[in-house]
């Protein structure tokens, strides 16, 4: 009797803790999801944005903290910016920025080699300067002009720079209705909507489990998360650009909190996402919760070996 009085107790502890994490995770995620408007005090300084002919005044605190939400629209209202109360705008020497211009290009690019350009190229200034979370950048396209093999899905935004030439993004939102395509945006260049002619599917980061990643030698970042979890999302393309970057040098994982809730206890994640960097051995090296830039996740990783 006693043994059975005491099973079922640590089955209704059990139970417990199960309802309080689900609880805490929902509660942190919805929080994340849905940012208040920051509230410090005055206005420091003044973001002055041009976009497309489109005259906007916003301010910024302390450290170039953007002060409530912003949706930039160009005068046709086909092209949208858009920032988060809170977002970091920094200029290349990392000063609060004062001015945000984005206008058609009138000297575009080449193509990519493996892709075609879709309409305007557009180029977002300062060059170089950064946003923490990343602004939602859409963009226009016009159906006849897809070639015959490409479909309005395979559509994403791509950034280019002199140094680098296109990059790939992963993120991306198509809206096959209104013909426009949106991407994150965490560093000011150009951009452009591209039609690959082969467009690469990401890397799955769940079909290897953490405790595959953690015995192989590598050092491994673990995201605990939730498909359904709004900064979750923001972080997959982030997650999905690593572990091409470091294919041999590092393990990029996403677990699934509501999938896997004793592994989820077993690392006291009580808010999603949270990110873990472990070394080649296993151990925990630090934890970060919520939105991480790439910036600052190359900066940790360095302190593993991978650079």
């Amino acid at each position: 009797m006693k043994l059975k009085g005491i099973n079922f107790v640590a089955k209704v502890s059990a139970i417990g803790i199960t309802l309080v994490l689900l609880l805490t995770l929902a509660v942190s995620c919805q929080a994340t999801e849905a940012p208040a408007t920051v509230s410090e005090g005055p206005a420091t300084s003044e973001l002055n944005v041009d976009l497309l002919g489109t005259q906007h005044t916003y301010f910024l605190h302390g450290e170039g903290r953007l002060a409530g939400n912003a949706v930039l629209e160009s005068p046709d209202r086909k092209v949208t910016l858009s920032m988060i109360s809170g977002t970091t705008l920094l200029d290349k020497d990392g000063k609060p920025l004062n001015f945000l211009q984005l206008q058609a290009d009138p000297n575009p690019p080449n193509p990519p080699a493996d892709a075609q350009i879709i309409g305007t190229v557009y180029d977002l200034t300062p060059h170089e300067a950064t946003s923490n979370p990343p602004l939602m950048l859409t963009l226009p396209y016009r159906p006849e002009d897809l070639p015959d093999d490409v479909q309005e899905k395979d559509l994403y935004i791509a950034p280019y720079d002199e140094e680098n030439g296109w990059g790939s993004y992963y993120y991306k939102k198509v809206d096959a209705e209104n013909h426009v395509v949106t991407g994150q945006i965490s560093t000011f260049s150009k951009y452009a909507i591209l039609a690959a002619k082969e467009l690469p599917p990401p890397p799955s980061l769940t079909m290897t489990s953490l405790q595959e990643a953690l015995s192989n030698g590598r050092p491994t970042i673990a995201e605990f998360g939730s498909s359904k979890c709004i900064p979750c999302k923001m972080m997959k393309p982030i997650l999905e650009n690593l572990a091409i970057m470091f294919e041999r040098e590092l393990n990029v994982v996403i677990t699934e909190v509501y999938e896997q809730m004793s592994l989820a206890r077993g690392y006291e994640i009580m808010s999603i996402p949270t990110q873990v960097i472990f070394d080649e051995n296993g151990q925990e090296i630090t934890r970060h919760i919520g939105y991480w830039s790439m910036e600052e996740i190359l900066a940790e990783l360095e302190q593993v070996g991978v650079k």
